[in-house]
């Protein structure tokens, strides 16, 4: 994991400011013209750390006084609350969300560490190993082979869900690989995520929303994966949602995913959207256009996967899934605890250490070989 301190360069200091003033000021209630505040207190705190070791290297008895003196006149320059700002900053920056991630989480994120949040650590952090990152536009109709800009990346995938929901509303009954986002329960993380399927009724106005997973072999899957599947399905809804119910900002996007949303689409996306007569000509009015729509539509009714043979095509069978605002609300902010660097990873509890069998890092994983050592007391000591 990669620690970005404040005695790094200029140029690293700068982007700590850049990318993680928003999240600490948010955390305090004084921490008026924050930008200015945390940049004199990083540099600050820099200079600091490096008197006080400066003074540790030389060694002398007189040193110690000097460096009570230096500590004694930080902690007095600062209020309590300026220093929990630098506080929230430096831990926000050590985060596996912000290490691992480029400030946001795909869906399957969640779903893995659902799976096994150590299996998922390691999958970052384990030389050698190249991770798949999802794709949001994989499978749409249109394409970003000559779009470069952030903001022209974003304007295809808005345009993309954009054209499914126009789609519902010009009487069509199925839309697939659906892009969606959203930052749920206000907890200041934004999710992104390609809805597999979603099926509209527009006579008893119902919308479903259904997951498809192939599988080599003609069963259904172990209760583990199906509970990891209900978790996917059950955020996409709510992610849905969050947009039906006006629940997402169009800042919200820009502050997360750092666009500027009147920045100017290039040719090529101008003329995508001139394509579907649109006139948006920034992010800023296209996402304006999609809250427009997807408002006019309803919240998802109900949540299933179909799983399907990966040879015949043919359908195994059909899941549906009940969904639990509660539930996943508290699963979610526990996960979160991981990526803001909360608590560490953990690994499977021991009624699914079967998972292990097929893991690639089986062999170095120090959760397993803490709950095998803690098994093994247990069976020499049965009191304990």
């Amino acid at each position: 994991m990669r620690m970005i301190s404040v005695d790094e360069n200029e140029q690293d200091v700068e982007e700590v400011l850049k990318n993680g003033t928003e999240i600490a000021a948010s955390d305090t209630s004084n921490a008026e013209g924050s930008v200015q505040l945390i940049s004199t207190l990083v540099k600050r705190k820099r200079g600091k750390d490096d008197l006080c070791s400066e003074l540790e290297d030389d060694g002398l008895p007189d040193n110690l006084e000097k460096i009570e003196s230096c500590e004694t006149d930080f902690a007095e320059e600062f209020t309590e609350n300026d220093l929990s700002v630098v506080a929230t900053l430096e831990k926000t920056l050590e985060s596996p969300l912000s290490s691992f991630r480029p400030g946001y989480l795909w869906v399957s994120d969640l779903t893995r560490q659902n799976w096994c949040e150590q299996q998922l650590y390691y999958s970052f952090t384990v030389p050698g190993l190249v991770e798949e990152k999802p794709v949001m536009t994989e499978g749409t109709n249109l394409h970003l082979e000559r779009v470069t800009s952030n903001e022209d990346i974003w304007g295809i995938k808005v345009l993309n869900l954009i054209n499914s929901l126009q789609g519902f509303l010009n009487g069509g009954t199925v839309a697939r690989e659906i892009p969606i986002f959203g930052a749920p329960f206000n907890e200041g993380v934004f999710i992104v995520g390609l809805i597999d399927e979603l099926r509209f009724d527009p006579e008893m106005y119902l919308m479903e929303l259904w997951e498809l997973k192939t599988r080599k072999r003609k069963s259904m899957p172990s209760k583990a994966q199906c509970v990891q599947h209900r978790l996917q399905v059950m955020l996409y809804k709510k992610l849905f949602d969050d947009l039906v119910k006006g629940n997402l900002a169009k800042e919200t996007v820009a502050k997360h995913l750092r666009l500027d949303l009147k920045k100017t689409f290039g040719d090529d996306v101008v003329k995508q959207v001139t394509i579907n007569f649109l006139t948006s000509k920034d992010l800023s009015e296209l996402m304006d256009v999609l809250f427009s729509k997807v408002q006019c539509l309803t919240c998802i009714q109900e949540i299933g996967v179909e799983y399907v043979h990966q040879d015949s095509k043919g359908t195994i069978g059909m899941c549906r899934e009940s969904y639990s605002d509660e539930e996943l609300e508290k699963l979610y902010k526990e996960y979160l605890k991981f990526w803001r660097g909360e608590r560490c990873s953990t690994g499977v509890d021991i009624e699914d250490a079967w998972k292990c069998q097929s893991c690639d890092f089986a062999d170095i994983c120090d959760w397993r070989k803490k709950k095998a050592e803690e098994y093994s007391k247990k069976n020499i000591h049965p009191c304990d």
